[in-house]
């Protein structure tokens, strides 16, 4: 069985997105102040990040 590659621009886009979207959500229901965005931003984007690759090795 022939084994593919991940595809690091679609982790890459995803994990943008979806680190946007969350920080997005959270902060529009009132969960982050925007004077909170900055560590926990990246912290979301790390999070996403480590399980998008997880989920591309995976496979």
């Amino acid at each position: 069985m022939k084994k593919t590659k991940p595809d690091v621009p679609g982790v890459v886009a995803g994990t943008v997105l979806t680190g946007a979207a969350t920080i997005w959500m959270l902060t529009d229901n009132g969960v982050l102040q925007t004077d909170d965005l900055g560590v926990t931003s990246a912290l979301l984007l790390v999070t996403a990040g480590l399980l998008g690759l997880a989920a591309s090795r995976r496979v």
